[in-house]
Order: C-alpha cells, then structure tokens, then sequence
C-alpha cells in the first residue's frame, strides 16, 4: 500500500497507534481498513510512503501514488478524489472512510454586511414613527399660534414652524429645548411626543445591543462567499493549488483569481495551524481538509468561538475512494473485503475514532466582545456629514443675516426718500 505524507514525517512511526492525530488524518483512516482487508487476505502488509496523491507534470508523467499503481510498486493507495484523468489509468475499489475539503469560517457580525442602524425597526413601523412626528409638530404649530394670541413669554413658542422644528429635533434626539408651551394644550402634545419617543429610543438601543454581535447568516453559497467582505486563504497542499486552478467555472475562477491569487500578490496559501488561527480572529475563509482542521479547532478555540462556524463546499466532489492497478487479479478480492468490514460495522467504529465532526457549542456562552470602528461606521458617517454640513448651514445662515440687513436698510433709506419728497411737496405747497 502506497500512502501519502503531507504534514511531517513522524506519522511514518505513528500509523498503528493513536499519536498525533492532526496529522495525515485521510492517510490513517485509509491505512487502518486496509490493514484490516489484508489481515482478511492472509497477506503481509508493505508500506511505500510518496508526498502526493498522484497528478501529471508538464512532460506528462504521473508522480505520487497514481504513478507507483501504474508501475505496479503497490496494490492500493490512501483515499483519493476522482478524476477524469484518473479514471482512465487507475480503478477506485471501495470507499472506506469519508473527509471533506472546504471553505470553513466564523459567521461575520451582522454590522459587516447590512446597517443595523435601520434594522431595529420595520418599514411600517418607521413609517409610524414619521406619522406621529408630523401629526405632534402640526399640532404643536396650531397651539403655538393660538397660545400666541393669548400672551406671550421669553420661553414660550411664538407660533413659528422653525421654534416647532428646534422642539421636535429635540424630542427625537432626547433633548431639550429653552421654548416650550405654556398651557395645557401644547403641554399634552409635548408630553405625548416625549413619552412615545422615549419608549421607541429604549427599543430602538436595545435592539441595536443585540445587532452589534449577532452573526449575518448572508454567506451561505459561493458567490455569497465572492462578494462578502470575508478574505480567502487555503491549506498549503498541492490538492489544492490543482483543484484551484482546474475548475474555470465563473464563480470559482473568480473566487482563485480575485481572492485566492489576485494577480501581483503573493497567494493566500497557509498552513493549517495558520489558517486556523486566521478563522478564529475571524472575517477569514480557510479551504481545508475539515477532519484536522476540526480537531485542532476542537483543542484551541474557546467554547463560544465554535458556535458561529459555517462551511461551504468549493469543489463538490463526491467523498475520496481507495485506489488500486488497473485490472488487477486482487480487484474483486479486496472489494468483498471492504464490503464485509463496511457491513460488520468495523468501518464505521474507525471512522468514529478518528474522524472529528464540526465542533458545536454546547448552549449558549456570555462572552465579552468589543465593538469596533465598523461597527460604528452609520453612526460615525452621520456625525462626519454633520460637521462637514455644519459650514455649509453657517454661511446660509451668515448670507440670509445680510440679506435681511440689506432689505431693512432699503426699506428705511426708501422710507426716508418717501418723507422727504413728501415734505418738499408740502413746502411747495
């Protein structure tokens, strides 16, 4: 049996027992069974070691396992994926474990893809906030006018829709204002904006709490995953950087050529404890083998960083079968075998001790988290155009000021022109 070492060395002394699991994980579950089918067949096991699964160079040879099964050097080989290219050299006998190859990351926040700052709230129930807001300021108009008619105070509304406007900006915002109404009428109204606005803010803040950590459930395919703010990396592996570049499908290519490779950079190819790392911290999608990646998640992250992993599937590829020659005289020998340790049970109690589901929280934990600049970004955007508008209202405001000075001047230099013609006509007179 020909079997592929990609992660270090020492798992050459560690295929019988349980010791560094993390490592070749595929390359064990396989040898594991087909030890089994051997002992099975009465015959002796002899292990070849190559550094990969077996793909053609640019003279056109095969290298790695698919070469030693063409040259006849082994029997069977450690799990491999199916190729079209493949097929036509070498026969798939049984499939005797299962593993899978994706992109696994933690659910962005939900600020990171949508504006909380307008999800609190349905269209229809921003629409009756307007609705109430309007209907208060109409109201407060109409008193105000009629309390001017009444009498009149240095802290009381005279009847104008600008003071109507300063005492509603305030009431949304929960502020004050120096102008109020002074009788019972305008008094209700005021009170009434006051306490719907009041109750509305306190929904509104909580609900803005709870939007601030909670994951976005928006990257669930892969042109979600293109055009999420997520970056991409994956598992330094030659199955990876083939399997990248062989499929041209638009999404895919997409994926490898503006986030994997983009064109003068260096791609975004880490190791596995790397790109673990790289997920936890997250906003990072990591294409990797799920069994070691799972098991180192399931050793290094805290309890409530495994509640919010997602995966998608990048090369839907059916789960890896064992290799054997072409033709070989053992073919149907060891596909009874394997079909007998699959129908005994013994496959999958293998599979149990050495495969690592996704790693699920168990209930929900209370964790600190800090909220960041995007977090912020509406909040922090509103507050920017405030100011920069605020120049912009002071020279409106200093212009409308000259304005109104320079038509008071004219009125009285015509008022005084009028006198003084009238008083030229009397003298005449």
């Amino acid at each position: 049996m020909v079997n592929v070492i990609t992660d270090s060395n020492e798992t050459k002394k560690h295929m019988d027992d349980r010791l560094n699991l993390h490592q070749d994980s595929i390359t064990k579950m396989s040898y594991n069974v087909v030890k089994i089918c051997f002992e099975m067949m009465n015959a002796t096991t002899n292990l070849r070691f190559t550094n990969t699964w077996g793909y053609r160079d640019k003279n056109g040879n095969w290298q790695g396992i698919v070469d030693d099964l063409i040259k006849k050097k082994a029997d069977l080989g450690t799990l491999t994926i199916f190729t079209q290219e493949r097929l036509e050299l070498i026969d798939y006998i049984a499939m005797v474990g299962s593993t899978a190859v994706r992109f696994v990351f933690r659910e962005p926040p939900l600020s990171y893809v949508s504006n909380i700052f307008a999800m609190p709230f349905t269209g229809a129930v921003w629409m009756a906030i307007v609705v109430c807001i309007l209907g208060c300021s109409l109201f407060l108009y109409i008193t105000s006018k009629w309390e001017a008619t009444m009498s009149m105070h240095q802290f009381q509304l005279d009847g104008s829709w600008a003071d109507v406007i300063i005492l509603v900006i305030g009431a949304v915002l929960q502020q004050g204002c120096t102008l109020e109404p002074r009788y019972a009428a305008g008094r209700s109204v005021t009170l009434l904006l006051f306490l719907a606005l009041t109750i509305l803010y306190a929904a509104y803040s909580a609900n803005i709490v709870v939007l601030l950590r909670a994951p976005s459930s928006s990257v669930r395919t892969l042109p979600d995953l293109l055009n999420s703010p997520l970056k991409l990396g994956a598992s330094d592996f030659e199955y990876n950087r083939y399997f990248f570049k062989k499929l041209n499908d638009p999404i895919r290519k997409a994926i490898y050529d503006k986030k994997i490779a983009p064109k003068g950079k260096k791609p975004n190819f880490y190791s596995m404890k790397e790109g673990v790392e790289r997920i936890r911290r997250g906003l990072f999608a990591f294409h990797m083998e799920s069994n070691p990646g799972y098991r180192l998640i399931q050793e290094t992250y805290l309890e409530g960083e495994k509640c919010d992993l997602v995966e998608i599937d990048y090369i839907n590829e059916i789960d890896p079968w064992v290799p054997g020659q072409k033709r070989s005289p053992f073919k149907d020998l060891f596909k009874i075998n394997f079909m007998k340790i699959r129908e005994s049970g013994v496959q999958w109690c293998l599979h149990r001790r050495l495969h690592v589901p996704r790693p699920r929280c168990s209930g929900s934990v209370a964790t600190f988290s800090s909220v960041g600049f995007t977090d912020m970004l509406p909040a922090m955007l509103a507050t920017l155009y405030g100011v920069m508008l605020a120049p912009a209202v002071l020279l409106l405001e200093i212009v409308y000021h000259r304005l109104t000075v320079l038509r008071q001047r004219r009125k009285i230099q015509l008022k005084h022109h009028h006198s003084g013609k009238a008083f030229i006509q009397h003298r005449k007179k």
